[in-house]
């Protein structure tokens, strides 16, 4: 069946109309995209990093001549090196060793189930070969 005349016409008008519609609000589908949005949010983002770079270096830069100045080298290697008896020469200092407290205590309790644990099991193994469930 063919399209009439005024089907036609009335397409015609209707896609005038969208294109009416979508020209005077372009402007306002553009202000309320949210990948625009998104986009100006990402520039202010980039904007805000660089700007605070920006301020670290200054910062830093400012800040590491009173580092120096106060004794606070992170370089500065210890007075005399510490050579071992093998003739290792300790360029840094030795670090204490600390253990938790309650450590040792721990330990001796975990060896004590382990102990416990293999007792019960050699006795329930002793006590199913005596019952006469296994033969070897």
């Amino acid at each position: 069946m063919g399209l009439l005349q005024m089907d036609l016409l009335r397409r015609q008008a209707e896609g005038a109309v969208r294109q009416t519609i979508q020209r005077k609000t372009a402007p306002i589908r553009q202000e309320l995209s949210l990948t625009r949005q998104a986009s100006r949010m990402a520039g202010l983002g980039e904007e805000l990093l660089s700007q605070g770079a920006e301020q670290a270096v200054r910062w830093w830069s400012s800040r590491e001549e009173s580092w120096w100045e106060d004794g606070l080298d992170p370089l500065v290697q210890p007075e005399k090196p510490v050579v071992c008896a093998d003739g290792y020469v300790r360029r840094t200092p030795v670090q204490p060793y600390r253990t938790p407290t309650g450590f040792r205590r721990d330990r001796r309790r975990r060896m004590f189930r382990a102990a416990v644990l293999v007792l019960l099991l050699a006795a329930g193994i002793a006590a199913i070969v005596r019952s006469g469930l296994l033969r070897f």
